[in-house]
């Protein structure tokens, strides 16, 4: 084609482009038919794309040496700014058809008296004016000078004047008058509106604290009210952004700026007026678009602020632009007042294009978390890329958020997502009970493989008991991981809907089972605010249990005792059995306590008083079955124990603790003290009247022969500790020539010497006397509510013989010197002074096993021997061993100056579990 034809086709085209018979994208295919060559005269190119009338317009012009527009470029539109100064971004928009001019020009100007300027935009000025006939301030709006030798600028001009005039709506700026100035300047006027927009209220950090979420969002619905108006008059604003929102100082709220508005083909399914009060504009036929092809009205391409344009008008995808155009617009705002960020902000014009067709928006939940659910619903529907899944009109809009501001739906709504978060949280609560269930297994198989293993060996033998440690220790940081989980999603359910029944009771379960594990290990501090916390979020289900007495009944063999209770309390760092309370004689039924721990103490005439603790816990009803026993059936130098059940094991600091559990041991009675230097030095006597070598095999002593032995003849016959079994100022303290040795507990002995003593009280009493089993022994020590020392739960190496309880160098001590090393039973020294022997391996090996199995020979090496349990702490040890849960294994021959053991006494009527 020739330059002077190319020339003409350009011409041509943008004058067609202005006139708005084609459109941008048609342009574009134009400008490269153009370049290509691809046809013979400008009439014929756009013969195919304009009809003849329209064709016979743009050709009775002088032809325009202009440039094509770049694809995908928008027109800078008129956007008036309706009595307010304009704020960027600047609207796009096409030029609307031709339209004849009014008649009667000129003949209103001199109605008004012209003052100062209301705002600028676009091609037209604002400008406050006097209405001399009506005698009232109002915003005249008019083109800027020169403005109308732009080609259909005076027919878009007055376009928007006669659509904004038809959409009488108390949201819509009303239009008083249209006419023509002096000089056929085209004018119209309207309400004057102060100079504040929503855009305003956004973007300032002060205006927005002013301003409510409620009341940003009672502007939005008159806004949606609005445009619900107009799209059911057929028309859409295309334009919708804060800028467009103006605000009045009484609550006045209107949607400005119709100047890019166009027609509907006809009028949205849903909103649609019944009664005829809203029907269709009547707009001069210049002013809309046609298909020459159908001869169908449809709206215009692209128009409107980057950043509010729906994707579809992005797309030039005129099949699916209508008013949902428009809800999208508004959604972009709902977001803003949600968020106070923008959906697509981005840093470019074109990359705020791009992300709106591509990106989908961040919840606004995720940004503001206390963000109503019923209002981010609405939001992101009003957002979707596809036209058919956003609301189906704008009257559906108002009725969701008239909803809101009800309340009740948006309650439901939050109920809704509150269930949602507590079905989420039953996971992690199951994964923490199979967990659990794990880490007992792992905990378990570690003791089983490192309790053999002897301190000495090398790390191989250890590694595998340290696996299954680690994995233990795994699965317990886990099993926080998903309570933590647990707790959070309960929460957020509480945030949504904070009176939901079946969040709070899940709350609650977590936090009672909180509770129970703090005072199973004895942590009260903690067990109180977990209690707290249960009460906090209760529906029901403890109320009763949390103010809950406890009661106990009492049955004695014989009947008749009389019951006292003792509360424990403490007192410097020990538990002492407080505020004596008489509760009658047995049988006693349903005596009421508040929960607890007591100490009862039982008392009948002829028989030993009866020290039986207990731990009376909310809502219980203890059941008391008590043997009582004559001083000569439990004998002078024992503490009876009554039967029943009681807290082992459990405790975390202890050496190799027992599994917590609540089990039950019948009746016993046990040594006060650990047997003593006097009481050893008795059976040795009777073992030398039969044999001396048997009295020397069981003489306390270490490997070193003769040298090793604490014992020697006395002067006048029998056996005696040697004077120097305390040295230094041990020695001074607790003088031989006092009698003091005597009362030492006797030590050097292995687990076969504390067996052959024990047979030899037996046999001499006729009695069965044995080593107390570690269930025994350890609730001989604890008592009943699982205390961590006899004294309670606190330590003072002032309580007990330990490495730290002198000044001076720890050695042994008589027994019951610590006067606070003493069990809730009575029994005395069981925390310090000297390590124990007790029968048996809990859960390997019995007395009964143990005993049956052979005393090595005197040439066996002590590591050669089989394994045994000692339990107490020592006057070397430090205050962990002084733990009653702790106990170690050791070599049944092995001898220590800080190991000892003490005896247990059957009694005759010992209950059974």
């Amino acid at each position: 084609m020739k330059l002077d034809q190319t020339r003409q086709v350009r011409s041509m085209a943008l004058a067609a482009a202005k006139r708005g018979f084609i459109e941008q994208e048609t342009l574009w295919d134009l400008a490269c038919r153009i370049a290509l060559g691809g046809a013979s005269s400008a009439k014929e190119l756009l013969a195919e794309l304009l009809t003849p009338e329209q064709l016979a317009q743009i050709t009775t012009e002088p032809l325009e040496d202009a440039s094509l527009p770049a694809a995908g470029s928008t027109e800078q539109g008129a956007s008036s700014t309706e009595g307010r100064a304009p704020t960027a971004p600047t609207s796009t928009s096409e030029t609307p058809a031709t339209q004849s001019a009014p008649n009667g020009r000129g003949a209103n100007a001199a109605r008004y008296d012209l003052g100062a300027s209301l705002g600028t935009g676009g091609a037209g000025n604002v400008i406050k004016a006097h209405d001399r006939e009506i005698g009232r301030a109002v915003a005249l709006k008019m083109l800027k000078p020169g403005a109308d030798a732009e080609a259909g600028l005076v027919e878009r001009f007055l376009a928007e004047a006669r659509i904004t005039a038809q959409l009488e709506h108390p949201n819509i700026i009303p239009v008083y008058d249209l006419g023509r100035l002096v000089g056929d300047a085209p004018y119209y006027t309207m309400r004057i509106v102060k100079q504040r927009s929503l855009q305003d209220v956004l973007t300032s950090v002060e205006l927005r604290r002013q301003w409510s979420l409620v009341r940003l969002v009672g502007v939005f619905v008159q806004v949606s009210r609005a445009l619900a108006y107009a799209h059911r008059r057929g028309v859409i604003h295309r334009d919708i952004k804060p800028e467009n929102v103006l605000l009045g100082d009484y609550g006045e709220v209107y949607l400005a700026d119709w100047g890019n508005a166009k027609l509907l083909a006809g009028l949205p399914e849903h909103g649609r007026a019944t009664d005829g009060a809203d029907e269709p504009l009547q707009i001069h036929e210049a002013n809309r678009s046609f298909d020459r092809k159908r001869n169908e009205v449809l709206p215009s391409g692209l128009s409107g602020t980057p950043g509010y344009i729906a994707p579809e008008q992005i797309r030039g995808d005129s099949g699916l632009i209508d008013h949902r155009a428009d809800l999208f617009a508004l959604g972009v705002i709902l977001y803003e007042i949600l968020t106070g960020e923008h959906p697509f902000d981005a840093p470019t014009v074109l990359a705020v294009i791009l992300a709106t067709q591509t990106r989908e928006p961040k919840a606004p939940r995720s940004i503001v978390p206390n963000c109503p659910l019923m209002l981010e619903d609405l939001c992101l529907a009003m957002l979707a890329k596809d036209p058919s899944r956003r609301p189906a009109s704008a009257d559906i809009v108002v009725s969701e958020i008239d909803a809101f501001l009800d309340g009740a739906k948006e309650r439901s709504r939050r109920r809704e997502e509150a269930r949602k978060l507590c079905g989420l949280a039953k996971a992690p609560l199951q994964r923490d009970r199979e967990l659990t269930v794990e880490r007992q297994w792992l905990e378990k198989e570690a003791r089983r493989l490192l309790q053999d293993v002897k301190g000495h060996e090398p790390i191989e033998r250890k590694r595998s008991g340290w696996e299954f440690e680690d994995r233990a220790a795994e699965v317990e940081r886990e099993q926080a991981r998903v309570n933590a989980e647990a707790i959070d999603l309960y929460t957020k359910a509480l945030a949504y809907d904070p009176d939901l029944p079946e969040a709070r009771a899940g709350l609650a379960d977590l936090y009672w089972q909180r509770a129970l594990r703090a005072d199973e290990e004895r942590r009260h501090a903690e067990r109180i605010y977990y209690e707290a916390l249960v009460s906090e979020f209760d529906v029901g289900s403890y109320a009763a249990l949390l103010k809950a007495d406890a009661a106990i009944s009492f049955d004695t063999q014989p009947s008749g005792a009389a019951v006292l209770a003792y509360r424990y309390v403490e007192k410097d760092r020990i538990l002492v059995a407080s505020d004596e309370r008489y509760l009658g004689r047995t049988p006693l039924r349903d005596a009421r306590l508040s929960p607890g721990s007591y100490l009862f103490i039982l008392k009948r005439t002829g028989y030993r008083d009866v020290r039986y603790p207990a731990l009376l816990r909310r809502g219980d009803h203890h059941h008391a079955d008590i043997n009582l026993y004559t001083e000569e059936e439990i004998g002078e130098s024992f503490i009876y124990v009554p039967g029943g059940k009681f807290i082992v094991g459990g405790d975390p600091e202890a050496i190799d603790s027992l599994r917590r559990d609540e089990v039950f041991v019948p009746d016993f009675a046990i040594s006060r003290f650990p047997v003593t230097f006097r009481e050893y030095c008795e059976f040795l006597n009777e073992l030398e009247t039969r044999d001396l070598g048997f009295a020397l095999k069981r003489a306390p002593h270490d490997t070193r022969g003769s040298e090793g032995y604490v014992v020697q003849p006395a002067s006048g016959g029998g056996w005696e500790p040697i004077p120097t079994v305390l040295e230094g100022e041990t020695r001074k303290l607790f003088r031989a020539d006092e009698g003091h040795l005597w009362n030492l507990p006797v030590f050097l002995i292995d687990w076969f010497d504390a067996v052959a003593y024990c047979r030899y009280r037996g046999e001499r009493e006729g009695a069965e006397i044995r080593l107390p089993s570690e269930l025994e022994w350890e609730k001989a020590a604890r008592g009943a509510d699982g205390r961590f020392y006899p004294w309670g739960d606190h330590f003072d190496p002032t309580f007990c013989l330990m490495r730290t309880s002198r000044p001076f160098i720890p050695q042994p001590e008589p027994v019951g010197t610590f006067i606070a090393d003493v069990s809730p039973y009575g029994v005395r020294d069981m925390a310090g002074g000297m390590r124990e022997w007790v029968a048996d391996v809990h859960g390997d090996k019995t007395w009964t096993e143990a005993l049956a199995e052979p005393e090595p020979s005197v040439d066996v090496e002590r590591d050669a021997s089989p394994w045994r349990v000692f339990r107490s702490g020592n006057w070397a040890g430090d205050d962990q061993r002084c733990r009653s849960a702790s106990r170690s294994r050791f070599f049944a021959l092995a001898r220590n100056t800080n190991l000892s053991f003490r005896i247990v006494k059957a009694l005759p009527r010992a209950s059974r579990g």
